[in-house]
């Protein structure tokens, strides 16, 4: 199956951030197939994250004191903007855009808080390892994950008093879905898991006499298990595949279910041994990933809206607080999930604020507009902080480059009407029923690039560039 330009656009801006008009016109013509392979070809490489330094230095010696646990609680903030500032250059200017993507579909589904930024740097590393490659040996990983451990209370689990939220959690949110398991087996699942602790070196351990050596009985399974019993009898049920596959469907497909695609992609998905990376390619090379019925149908998030943005317009930030701010104003913090069930994302995204600001976006970053916007809460238990809810007025200044954007939309100024109409073709997913004498009537003519400039501002500004 050959792609044509708006089919090309829906892979990069579902498998990744969206790409320059230059790098799509490339591609067109070409099978899906090889576009197929070029992402994943272009994913393979492994780059870490490694900005925050360990605490206990290099070396990893000696023991985090309550000292040093205040010390990396005074600088958390901080860190954890510069993680989420770091990653979202990552986004916006890798090569691997499918691991990217797909390493914040799954910081969304094991939504970890954590005022360690240590801590989230070390498990968005472990997400980013397994992003592509097989889900159990995620899950295990993730388990053992001192930030989720510590997020979740699992290191209170003890013989005597089992804490029930990893077991409870484990089972609705990351694996099986709610309904999928009885009260009984939450309780079991805990006893299994008692003694697993975070130690003062912050890496998991079990503790023996605190783990609980009696018979449990979990899912129909009897005899002395271990957390990693509970986790493995959790992979082998076929409901975890169909769970996960209509997660994903959701994130890179269309958030209304197909239940026979559904079918069709869990089936070969659980006999893989849950191979992530063979899931997504049958999902890209399936047709009905290209039908209309799925272009254009997903409200971006507020991390994809700017990653979007930044790799576009190569923009750079005058302050590197700028974009955690605008992100926090759309409602979206990296690193700063809102409970552990992660952003609900699609139209939970867009209320009759955060739709303006993103329709304001594109003349606060090209034409210096002042923000004019309240702050979102981001997360539940501070719903009512007054500082989550600060005016920002000022402006957000800003460097871009539209080099590329107006080289290539050069071609088309001589004809007014065409120019307008390949803009909308490659800046929006969906039909809009805006005029082009609307998208013009404010338009600066001094200069074939400022018209350019001014009349993508205009597109940009629409509602349906919000849907990808």
């Amino acid at each position: 199956m050959q792609l044509n330009q708006p089919q090309i656009q829906h892979l990069y801006l579902r498998t990744g951030f969206g790409e320059s008009p230059d790098y799509i016109a490339e591609r067109i013509g070409k099978f899906r197939e090889q576009l197929a392979e070029e992402l994943f070809e272009n994913s393979k490489e492994l780059h870490q994250i490694e900005i925050i330094p360990n605490p206990l230095g290099e070396d990893n010696e000696g023991e985090v004191t309550n000292f040093k646990l205040l010390k990396m609680l005074v600088r958390s903030q901080k860190e954890l903007r510069l993680l989420g500032l770091y990653w979202l250059n990552q986004m916006a200017y890798g090569k691997g855009q499918l691991r990217e993507r797909m390493t914040f579909f799954w910081h969304n589904h094991f939504a970890t808080r954590l005022p360690f930024g240590f801590m989230m740097q070390l498990q968005h590393n472990t997400l980013r390892k397994h992003a592509l490659g097989k889900f159990p040996d995620m899950l295990h990983a993730i388990a053992k994950d001192p930030a989720m451990m510590m997020f979740l209370n699992t290191f209170e689990n003890k013989k005597d008093a089992p804490n029930e939220n990893f077991a409870r959690e484990v089972m609705e949110l990351f694996t099986m879905g709610e309904g999928r398991y009885t009260e009984t087996d939450i309780k079991e699942a805990a006893r299994c898991f008692t003694g697993w602790k975070v130690n003062r070196k912050g890496e998991f351990e079990i503790v023996g006499k605190e783990h609980d050596n009696a018979e449990k009985n979990f899912l129909g399974k009897k005899g002395n298990l271990s957390g990693e019993d509970i986790i493995n009898t959790i992979l082998e049920q076929k409901q975890t595949a169909y769970f996960l596959c209509r997660k994903i469907y959701k994130e890179f497909v269309n958030p209304q279910v197909n239940e026979e695609h559904i079918k069709e992609l869990a089936e070969p998905f659980y006999r893989s041994g849950y191979d992530i990376s063979m899931l997504m390619r049958q999902i890209i090379l399936s047709p009905w990933f290209f039908d209309t019925i799925n272009i254009g149908v997903k409200i971006s998030s507020p991390v994809d809206l700017l990653a979007r943005y930044t790799r576009l317009f190569n923009i750079k930030y005058d302050d590197e607080k700028l974009p955690v701010k605008v992100m926090q104003l759309l409602g979206q913090q990296l690193f700063v999930p809102p409970n552990v069930a992660g952003w609900s994302g699609d139209k939970n995204w867009i209320d009759s604020s955060s739709l303006l600001l993103r329709m304001r976006l594109p003349l606060v970053l090209f034409a210096r507009q002042p923000l004019n916007a309240k702050t979102k809460t981001l997360y539940e238990d501070n719903a009512t902080d007054s500082h989550l809810k600060k005016q920002h007025t000022g402006n957000v200044n800003v460097t871009y480059d539209l080099t590329s954007i107006k080289n290539y939309f050069h071609r088309f100024t001589a004809n007014e009407k065409e120019l307008i109409m390949e803009l909308k073709k490659y800046f929006l997913q969906q039909p809009t029923a805006v005029s082009n004498e609307v998208i013009t009537q404010n338009a600066d003519r001094t200069s074939s690039a400022a018209f350019i400039k001014s009349c993508m501002t205009a597109i940009l500004s629409l509602p349906e560039f919000q849907l990808v």
